[in-house]
């Protein structure tokens, strides 16, 4: 028991330092995507790379950004799954389908919108429902005709690019259902489906008709042995006979169709096919087992420049297939799926990395050092804090009236060398470019003139070369309703106007009192005796003295001018009519009237130079006394 125990023990350290240098080994993988359980992906037409896995949804990747499309807060209902298993593009529509663990749809690149893939159905009475709605959908893929095949458990249907059910066939294998995991077109635009637990069917289109030809499964293939006489095989029989098929790799013209390289041989039915365990060649008349013991053959792609075929095998990792012999490049990671770009091919994997790059020169994993020629793009932008993205094939960009702050989101498409990456932009011809720095990707522009203004941009390779310059957006920008300049000149003249009739006003008002005012000081000045003149002027100079000393009182007057409190009152009423305190008020409030004509002081500030403590009070006085407020006087 023990010694069960003690190698039990060796074993599961064994196990976990295995897990760790692979885990190391993966770590180490140059990525553009890093993220976890990546099952499929794409690179469309215009050289965005999209991708979907577990959770993920659909996701778009532009080399600094990655937009994602699926169900969260903000979107609740958007998809019924957010696990991502495949996914297809038609260049003509500009839309990108893809199916889910729960339903298929569409996303539209002309406005960023995701619609389910409708297939009307009746069940249980309940209706018409959508069939596919709760259907986990395995397998998709674009037609040279634009038409999309896609699968379900064993059901094929057959879609026109306007999303219409054209045909569905059921996909059985000696009598029983099975499911599809893998299809292709060959040259000779046959369709070979791949069926899980053995066996390939293949559906020909009708020739010689003018309207659209319809699919039939004319042939089946695989295997030759009843499945009632396997237990009579040999072990070696057994063994070259076709298990689940995960992976068809076979010849074809339309270069589109990024899953599928073309293979050139004599027969346009040659193909290679991938299995549960083994990797196998058809030739188009019988089948060959090349190699044993693979376990999950998943994906496979073919060179034509070097006439090899790359596959991926769970048990070997990436390997080569070529002249008879199968050599392993790369290990220890469990990859999903391969597409040769060029020379290079591109690695989805599922696990720890998200994406890399395998350089099938140096057979490294590195970033490629050839660089294509560098076009800038617009990926998306923001107005007003609301982020969008730049629909397929538009050139212009309208903006609101009332815009502070656009932002420009670029992108050269270069995924592995986004950081190297250096931007230029200018807004018309005769401006200077401004450039932003390597990585640096987010162009600012801050109060944009009103009208047309062309946005020229132009980016760096990895090697710091500058690209041509090119206009690459138009930005329109509607005058505002303040930026006309009719509308300021019309303010202007009523401004004009308003000043000159203001100004007739008061010259007319001066004119009307100063013949008043001069008769009343006339009158007040001849009314009173040289003695009374000459007391009201002594008491006047008393204030005047005390200007500033809010706590002058009648009292303290009446000292200054040694004379009793009575005697004050009853001469200053004899002579003006005034008591002592009411002289006091209207001396402080002339001195106020004299510095509000010639000095600039505030209300508040003059109420304190003549000894009103409170300005409330100032203001209250002066109104009585002249009609209207210290403000306006």
């Amino acid at each position: 028991m023990k010694g069960k125990r003690l190698v039990a023990c060796v074993g599961l350290v064994v196990s976990m330092m295995s897990a760790a240098v692979s885990f190391m080994h993966a770590q180490n993988l140059p990525s553009f995507i890093k993220v976890e359980d990546v099952e499929c992906g794409l690179q469309d037409e215009e050289g965005y790379w999209w991708y979907g896995g577990k959770g993920t949804g659909l996701c778009r990747f532009d080399g600094y950004e990655t937009e994602a499309f699926r169900s969260d807060r903000q979107h609740p209902d958007l998809l019924r799954s957010n696990d991502v298993l495949c996914m297809t593009e038609l260049k003509d529509n500009a839309e990108i389908w893809f199916g889910t663990k729960e339903g298929a749809y569409i996303l539209s690149k002309k406005d960023y919108t995701v619609a389910p893939l409708q297939l009307s159905s009746t069940e249980g009475g309940k209706g018409e429902t959508n069939e596919l709605a709760d259907k986990r959908i395995s397998c998709m893929m674009t037609a040279a005709d634009g038409s999309v095949w896609l699968t379900y458990r064993n059901q094929l249907l057959h879609f026109s690019a306007k999303a219409e059910l054209m045909e569905r066939f059921e996909t059985t294998w000696e009598g029983k259902n099975r499911s599809v995991l893998s299809f292709c077109f060959d040259a000779d635009s046959t369709l070979w489906v791949g069926l899980w637990n053995g066996g390939v069917i293949c559906l020909k289109k009708e020739r010689g008709t003018r309207s659209e030809g319809r699919w039939s499964m004319e042939k089946r293939s695989w295997d030759d042995y009843p499945a009632n006489n396997r237990e009579e095989l040999t072990p070696e029989q057994q063994k070259q006979m076709l298990d689940s098929v995960m992976s068809i790799q076979a010849p074809t013209n339309d270069a589109t169709i990024l899953s599928w390289a073309k293979v050139p041989h004599d027969s346009p039915q040659h193909f290679y096919i991938g299995t549960y365990h083994s990797l196998y060649h058809y030739d188009g008349q019988q089948v060959t087992l090349l190699q044993g013991e693979l376990d999950k053959v998943r994906s496979m792609v073919y060179s034509e420049k070097t006439q090899t075929l790359y596959l991926l095998s769970k048990a070997r990792g990436v390997c080569r297939w070529k002249g008879e012999a199968l050599t392993t490049l790369l290990d220890s990671v469990q990859f999903r799926q391969l597409q040769l770009q060029g020379d290079t091919a591109l690695l989805l994997f599922r696990g720890v990395a998200g994406i890399s790059m395998l350089n099938l020169r140096t057979l490294q994993l590195t970033a490629d050092t050839t660089t294509a020629n560098v076009c800038p793009i617009i990926t998306s932008y923001i107005i007003d804090g609301k982020k969008k993205l730049m629909p397929f094939g538009e050139q212009m960009l309208t903006l609101p009236e009332r815009t502070d702050l656009v932002e420009i989101y670029l992108s050269t498409l270069d995924f592995d060398h986004a950081s190297q990456v250096q931007f230029a932009y200018r807004l018309n011809e005769d401006e200077k470019w401004t450039e932003l720095s390597e990585g640096e990707h987010v162009i600012k522009l801050a109060h944009l003139p009103a009208g047309t203004n062309h946005l020229q941009v132009r980016a760096t390779d990895n090697f710091g070369r500058w690209s041509a310059p090119a206009t690459v957006l138009t930005l329109v920008r509607p005058s505002a309703w303040y930026e006309h300049t009719w509308l300021w000149v019309l303010v202007a003249l009523m401004i004009l106007a308003g000043g000159y009739y203001l100004i007739g006003r008061m010259r007319k008002k001066e004119e009307t009192e100063s013949p008043k005012n001069a008769e009343s000081d006339e009158e007040e000045t001849n009314h009173y005796s040289v003695a009374d003149q000459e007391f009201l002027d002594k008491a006047a100079a008393a204030v005047s003295a005390h200007m500033t000393d809010s706590d002058y009182s009648v009292d303290a007057l009446a000292s200054d001018l040694c004379m009793s409190r009575a005697n004050l009152h009853r001469k200053l009423r004899a002579i003006n009519g005034q008591t002592p305190t009411d002289f006091i008020r209207n001396q402080r409030l002339e001195r106020a009237a004299q510095l509000l004509r010639t000095t600039s002081h505030s209300v508040n500030e003059i109420a304190d130079l003549v000894g009103f403590s409170y300005a409330s009070y100032f203001t209250k006085c002066f109104k009585e006394k002249y009609g209207v407020l210290p403000k306006d006087y």
